[in-house]
């Protein structure tokens, strides 16, 4: 198995919106109708055998089960779903060694981890995640430890990736108190992903306060420390961030913008803003949620506007827009990119599909294929 996920699915806008971005089913203007939907899962190109799925469940008003797991015997063979593991609200999804974790999305707040045997996943141990409504997680190398990013209890949280370890304790520290313009958003921190810097620390999108708030992990004792904090615009409602080369894009989810960063001395300080599609800014009831860097471009997705954009930088370094897409369904809130293909967890619409990519431009093309699966939240490839 890989040993992440990816660039973080986000969180606390499952089909009951805890962070009111909407219901989840399909608010706003799409850009295109999407495909006949099959129940039978289909073909395409790319090269994984497996994919995880985690999904929202009735616990949140959900139509998931849990984590899903679907594979197929070669490319171009149809995917077949051979695991269906019961859990809460399974939003967001990461690999390590031998092992696949999940955050449970509910007021609670847990982790649950399995170990992997044959593709398969076995329950091995569940630990707090030290806050309410964990909607991300992430596997921090420098560490060794997962990190969990509690959206409205507005903490982050470090606990062993060990999956025998039944008596984890999450060691946690509260995001600095503040707030932003957007009331209804941004009445109080709210850590919606974890990343890794290339200098070995951590960053943490704080929706509430438009701010990437710095961290680092005492690799002996798991215990996170706040170094740094980095401001964006103010409305900005900073969601995932991936990087490009040595700078930092970071998608708004309030704003509908994307916001380069670059380092300067010891700061993270904005560059240049681009918005997620033509107008989009001006746009209401569309709300950014997945972004990743693949092959030097960059993907967005945006929910609302039921569509993926994508980006590269040109001769003087800022973003370009190449073209955007239909997502294949509604309200896309992740996605995993393998080779020549895209896979959309459309939440809204309750399906995940299957997109091939130009490989000159990289834009999404129509559906391969488009599959049923209920409020699917995480796709991880494997």
């Amino acid at each position: 198995m890989t040993d992440a996920a990816g660039a973080g699915a986000g969180a606390g806008d499952g089909p009951v919106a805890r962070d009111g971005d909407g219901t989840g089913a399909g608010a706003g203007a799409g850009i295109g109708d999407g495909a006949v939907v099959r129940d039978a899962p289909g073909l395409d190109v790319g090269s994984p055998h497996r994919l995880y799925v985690g999904s929202y469940t009735a616990s949140s008003g959900g139509s998931g089960a849990g984590i899903t797991v679907l594979e197929r015997t070669a490319p171009g063979k149809p995917w077949q779903s051979v695991q269906t593991v019961e859990a809460d609200d399974p939003s967001f999804l990461v690999a390590t060694e031998g092992a696949l974790h999940a955050v449970s999305e509910t007021t609670e707040g847990r982790v649950l981890s399995y170990t992997v045997s044959a593709g398969r996943l076995v329950a091995a141990s569940s630990a707090a995640s030290g806050g309410s409504a964990p909607c991300h997680v992430l596997f921090d190398p420098a560490s060794g430890a997962l990190v969990v990013t509690n959206y409205v209890g507005g903490t982050v949280s470090v606990l062993s990736s060990d999956p025998s370890v039944t008596s984890r304790v999450a060691r946690t520290v509260a995001l600095p108190v503040g707030h932003g313009p957007v009331q209804e958003r941004q009445e109080r921190p709210h850590a919606h992903q974890a990343s890794t810097t290339p200098w070995g620390t951590l960053l943490v999108s704080d929706l509430g306060t438009d701010r990437l708030v710095e961290v680092a992990v005492d690799p002996v004792t798991l215990v996170p420390e706040i170094v740094g904090v980095h401001l964006l615009p103010a409305g900005a409602g900073p969601r995932h961030v991936a990087w490009l080369g040595d700078r930092l894009v970071v998608a708004g989810e309030l704003d509908a913008r994307l916001h380069v960063l670059q380092r300067v001395g010891e700061k993270l300080v904005v560059d240049h803003s681009v918005d997620v599609f033509e107008g989009s800014s001006s746009a209401s009831g569309v709300f950014p949620s997945h972004l990743a860097v693949d092959g030097g471009r960059v993907y967005v997705a945006t929910r609302g506007r039921d569509s993926i954009s994508v980006f590269t930088p040109g001769d003087d370094g800022r973003l370009q827009l190449v073209g955007e897409a239909p997502c294949g369904g509604t309200w896309p809130r992740h996605f995993a990119i393998t080779p020549g293909v895209m896979y959309v967890a459309n939440q809204g619409s309750d399906t995940v599909a299957v997109l091939p990519l130009d490989p000159e431009t990289g834009v999404p093309g129509e559906p391969l294929d488009v599959f049923t699966l209920g409020s699917p939240a995480c796709i991880l490839p494997a």
